[in-house]
């Protein structure tokens, strides 16, 4: 019975190593490239920050969260990106909302 446990216990491990490989494969774009590309089409905006959302192997979708001009009010897009050689290239822009209203179930609430 203890061997049957230890195998199981092995096995386990082994898959959340390669899950895991699986994962750092694939990515994302890099933060930075994301944080560029929005104020080149939003120059007067001040992004405050960006993460990685939701996902496949292929295709990941950026939170991207910003202020406007003279605003405090924290605002969040969800821009999405696939995978291609030698970079990551977007896909795809979601409407703005206020931050934390932007995600798959929620009830956007417009960003004034």
């Amino acid at each position: 019975m203890r061997l049957r446990v230890l195998d199981s216990t092995i096995q386990n491990s082994v898959l959340m190593v390669l899950l895991a490989t699986a994962a750092l494969a694939y990515g994302s774009p890099k933060v930075e490239n994301v944080r560029t590309s929005f104020l080149e089409e939003n120059p007067t905006f001040t992004v405050t920050a960006v993460g990685t959302g939701e996902g496949d192997g292929g295709a990941v979708y950026m939170h991207i969260r910003y202020r406007r001009p003279g605003s405090t009010t924290e605002c969040e897009v969800v821009w999405g990106y696939r995978q291609a050689k030698p970079q990551w290239s977007r896909f795809y822009k979601g409407e703005p909302g206020l931050a934390g209203t932007v995600c798959e179930g929620c009830v956007r609430k417009p960003c004034v």
